[in-house]
């Protein structure tokens, strides 16, 4: 029976300790995000400024989702008379031209960390992309469904999932089924049009500093 409470305490202790963080002497990072759970880049580019890389990767936590670029195509925009239909997701169709994605500076300034929001509710090691309230990376386009993903934090390995979505969740070009795929530095994930770019705080802070 001891030998079975010291077990349960040890794994207590490490599922614990994907939540426990150090305080940072920079601040809250959940108090800085806003309704669709962005940081400022403002914000970011002035703490790298200020602040060694050691101290910045204290205070973002996790790593971020970093707008990269957009998917060029068109949105099946067929006529929805019905509130019920005005709610649903829109088809997106990719062109077939060979170089069908495009830089977009606003996409650019969209970084998302992995981090819950002050108020925000639901699993804290669950960080869920979605169209509608409630989600933790709100995306307000009728390509992306009411849910889209969820990508889930154990241990320090990220993952991610589709919801189902009608546009797909995609990892470096391939299109995800219904099974969790882990991300690694630098990888593209797609949300339907939208592509981001998964990097880990160092790699964030590389980036904004030009080197």
């Amino acid at each position: 029976m001891f030998g079975l409470k010291k077990k349960k305490k040890a794994d207590d202790i490490e599922a614990a300790s994907d939540t426990i963080k150090p305080r940072s002497p920079l601040g809250d990072i959940s108090k800085m995000l806003n309704a669709s759970g962005r940081i400022p880049l403002p914000t970011l580019e002035k703490l790298v400024k200020l602040y060694q890389k050691t101290k910045f990767r204290v205070f973002m936590e996790q790593p971020v989702l970093v707008g990269s670029s957009i998917q060029s195509g068109s949105l099946n925009l067929r006529k929805r008379a019905s509130k019920e239909e005005m709610n649903r997701t829109v088809v997106f169709e990719l062109d077939e031209a060979e170089d069908n994605s495009s830089t977009s500076e606003t996409l650019k300034h969209a970084i998302y960390p992995l981090v819950k929001g002050e108020y925000a509710s639901g699993p804290v090691n669950s960080f869920t992309v979605g169209r509608v309230d409630g989600n933790d990376m709100i995306m307000p386009d009728y390509a992306i469904s009411k849910q889209h993903s969820i990508l889930e934090i154990k241990r320090g390995v990220y993952s991610i999932m589709d919801c189902g979505s009608t546009n797909g969740t995609m990892v470096n070009g391939k299109r995800l089924d219904n099974k969790p795929v882990n991300l690694q530095d630098g990888d593209i994930v797609g949300f339907a049009r939208y592509e981001f770019t998964f990097l880990h705080p160092d790699s964030l802070y590389d980036m904004l500093a030009g080197q």
